[in-house]
This record gives structure tokens, C-alpha cells and sequence, in this order.
């Protein structure tokens, strides 16, 4: 067998590349680890839908361009006891504040479609931030109910948003179905694709939206 005579000198050495190796072993288990939790990063979803029981589906509306609807929509919605919740823009409550009140006095919910309609994916933080509260705050004048739901313009959405938006106190809310009005065709009667999206989503479902504008 072969014997290795140490001297003080060769331990303290020895000692010092072990704690080294040891370290470069950390640090390297440590960018793997940085590594794959940077590749697993969770991608993040907003609300389309939520579990129940019964046959119930959300009706919602995104209110940005002009008003000449309102009526007609209240009036629709009256005549079958329903209520639906209007995501408006903050540019909308400024041109047409009377409408947003009626749609809250004719009971319906009034929640945050952002305050100028940007593209907000990948948008700055600071900005979305200030974008929602502005339009935040100008529903709430008109309504007197601070808004808890957020739907946002284009259907558009990533992790920050998603993120910045929860930290407001919102939720980001999508649309199961689109009653694809938006490019201002009008829609065949009777609406085969929207009715049936109805008939197989509605059962256990809650947020079942249209997006009309």
C-alpha cells in the first residue's frame, strides 16, 4: 500500500481546493437549477371560465367605440331579467357617461376594458399600471363601485400583465365564446356557431362571454 506523508502545508492546500471544488459544484448545481426554473416558468392564464353545477353562463360586452346601442341593449336584457357585465374603456366613460350610468342603474356590473384601449402585451408596467387606474377611477366616479374585474383590449394578455393586474386587486377576465361582431359584418340568423358554443359550454360553466362592441 501506498503511503502519502501530509504536512501541514499540504493539508491547508488540499483543504483549500476541496472547498473550491466544492463551491464550483454549487455554483454549477445552481445555474442548472436557475436554468430549468427559468425554462419551467409557468405560463399564466386568465380567468375564460369557472366550474358549476348548474347551466349558467356570464354575458359580457366590451364598451369602446360609440353608444348608439344602449338602449337597445338595456331594453333587450330587461325583457328576459337578464344581467351581463360591460367592460368599458376610460375614453368611453369620458364621451359618454350617462350611458355607462344607465347600464349601472338598469343593474348590470360596470368593470376595467382599460382606459385607452392599448395593445397591452409586453406593455411597460408603469404604464399599464397607470392606464387601469385611470380607468379605474372614472368608473368608480360614475358608478361609485371600484371595479374588480379586468378585461383586456384585443384579448391580449402574458405574465406581467396577468401579474400586475392581480396586484391591483383585479382579476383578468377572457371570453369562452366571441360572437365575432367586431369587424362590423352582421351576424347570420339564426347564429348557428354562437348557439351551439352555448349548448356545449354552458353546462358547468360561469364565464361564458361574447365580446361585443
Amino acid at each position: 500500500m501506498r503511503m502519502i506523508t501530509l504536512t501541514k502545508k499540504k493539508i491547508k492546500r488540499l483543504t483549500l481546493a476541496g472547498a473550491l471544488t466544492a463551491a464550483a459544484v454549487a455554483v454549477g448545481i445552481g445555474a442548472v437549477l436557475t436554468s430549468v426554473g427559468t425554462q419551467a416558468t409557468e405560463r399564466l392564464l386568465p380567468i375564460y371560465c369557472v366550474e358549476r353545477g348548474d347551466k349558467k353562463i356570464s354575458l359580457t360586452f366590451d364598451v369602446a367605440w360609440e353608444n348608439s346601442n344602449t338602449q337597445e341593449l338595456i331594453d333587450t336584457l330587461g325583457e328576459y331579467d337578464a344581467r351581463a357585465t360591460f367592460f368599458v374603456t376610460g375614453d368611453w366613460c369620458d364621451r359618454y357617461p350617462e350611458d355607462v350610468k344607465m347600464f349601472a342603474d338598469a343593474g348590470h356590473e360596470i368593470q376595467n376594458h382599460s382606459d385607452q384601449h392599448p395593445h397591452v402585451k409586453g406593455a411597460n408596467v408603469n404604464e399599464l399600471i397607470s392606464d387601469t387606474k385611470a380607468a379605474s377611477l372614472k368608473i368608480k366616479d360614475i358608478t361609485g363601485k371600484e371595479p374588480t374585474l379586468y378585461r383586456a383590449p384585443y384579448g391580449e394578455y402574458d405574465n406581467s400583465l396577468i401579474t400586475t393586474v392581480q396586484g391591483m386587486g383585479m382579476n383578468v377576465i377572457q371570453w369562452d365564446v366571441e360572437a365575432l361582431d367586431i369587424d362590423g359584418k352582421p351576424l347570420p340568423e339564426p347564429v348557428h356557431g354562437l348557439w351551439s358554443g352555448f349548448l356545449k359550454y354552458t353546462k358547468g360553466r360561469s364565464i361564458h362571454a361574447p365580446a361585443l362592441h
